[in-house]
Order: C-alpha cells, then sequence, then structure tokens
C-alpha cells in the first residue's frame, strides 16, 4: 500500500483489477470480512472502497446480499460513450486557452510506455484528455465528464490490457494533437469524437452482455 494515497482509492484500485481480471465474474458476491482479512485491513476503508465502486457502477450493493459485482454490458457503452464524446468535445471547442501541446506529446509518449500496464495507461490516457480541455473554464462541464469518466472507468481499463488497442489511441491522440498544432479546432473536434467513437467499437466487440 502508498502512504501517499488514499486507503480506500488503494483497496478501490485492488478491487477493479481483480474484477477485470476475472478473480471476481460478474454475480460474484464480494465477502467484506473475508476480503478485509486477506488484504489485512480493517473493514472501514474496504466497505468505503466497495461504496464508491458501487457510485461507479462496477458493483451492486443490496441488504440481503451485500456488494455484487456487475457486468460489463454493451447498453451502458452504447449509452455511456456518446454522452463522453459529447461533452469532451463540447469544452475542447470553448477553451478560452488552447492546449499545452508540448505536454500532451510528453503525455502521450508516456502512454505508448504503459504497455503491460494497464493501471498506469488509465490513469495516462485520462491525464491526457485533461489536458486536452484543460483551457475550458466551465467548470461544470469539467464536473459533468468527470462522472461519466467514473462510470465509464471499468470499461476502459479493460480496454488498456490490450497494446494494440494502446497503440491505436496513440496514435489518434497524435492526429488530434497534429491538428491542434495547425489551429484546427473543428478538425480536432471531429477527431476527438472518432477517437471514441473507436474505442467504443473495439469495447463493444468485447461484450457479449
Amino acid at each position: 500500500m502508498s502512504p501517499k494515497q488514499p486507503l480506500r482509492e488503494q483497496l478501490g484500485k485492488i478491487v477493479l483489477e481483480r474484477v477485470l481480471k476475472g478473480d471476481f465474474p460478474a454475480g460474484t458476491r464480494i465477502v467484506e470480512s473475508a476480503l478485509a482479512a486477506e488484504l489485512g485491513v480493517s473493514r472501514t476503508p474496504l466497505r468505503e472502497a466497495l461504496l464508491d465502486l458501487t457510485k461507479e457502477g462496477l458493483l451492486r450493493s443490496d441488504l440481503s446480499r451485500g456488494f455484487t459485482v456487475r457486468p460489463l454490458t454493451a447498453r451502458e457503452v452504447k449509452e455511456m460513450y456518446p454522452i463522453l464524446w459529447t461533452l469532451e468535445c463540447l469544452a475542447l471547442r470553448m477553451a478560452a486557452d488552447p492546449p499545452a501541446l508540448s505536454e500532451l506529446d510528453d503525455c502521450n509518449a508516456q502512454l505508448l510506455q504503459a504497455k503491460g500496464k494497464p493501471a498506469s495507461a488509465l490513469e495516462i490516457d485520462f491525464h491526457w484528455h485533461e489536458l486536452l480541455i484543460a483551457g475550458c473554464l466551465n467548470q461544470r462541464l469539467h464536473e459533468m465528464i468527470a462522472d461519466v469518466k467514473k462510470m465509464i472507468r471499468r470499461y476502459e481499463y479493460s480496454f488498456m490490457w490490450d497494446a494494440e488497442l494502446i497503440h491505436r489511441s496513440y496514435m489518434q491522440h497524435q492526429e488530434i494533437i497534429t491538428a491542434l498544432k495547425q489551429k484546427d479546432i473543428e478538425l480536432a473536434s471531429q477527431l476527438l469524437e472518432t477517437h471514441w467513437r473507436t474505442g467504443m467499437s473495439s469495447l463493444l466487440e468485447q461484450i457479449t452482455v
């Protein structure tokens, strides 16, 4: 465990990774007492982490069964991704200041180096998108985007297991950066939407529910 990160967040990442590795398949009941003992933590921070993951859509909670793992569903992908690309494209078009291109380049290079490390790749990718729309001054819009990203995090995490898909994301990021270097915000926005659309299509190929 890292002393720099709140325990509930660390525990949330552990549970998320186990779910996406298949250690906790869809429908599995998570027994808090047993998992807390296995991880060497008290039940309070673990329960907080499980509640966070419930809000993000990874788990389901009810009084009779406690926490159970929700399946990845095509319906959720089809509903959430169009919302995300619409909001991000809007934020990019509304930006008062252009993105810091050198930072986008550096961050994208880090993404390419994170192949085989899905948790790291996910954080780097999310940070790249944050840098992309950092110039938007609409705080409510940023909050809405952050809320949607919490709900799709488990889908994006599964995406990051595939090195080929990470490389494709890297190339699409580069196309967006090139458009921004040419000061063509409209093209960059179109490429951003295409980027999310292709990611959605890749996920739908993997999901059977």
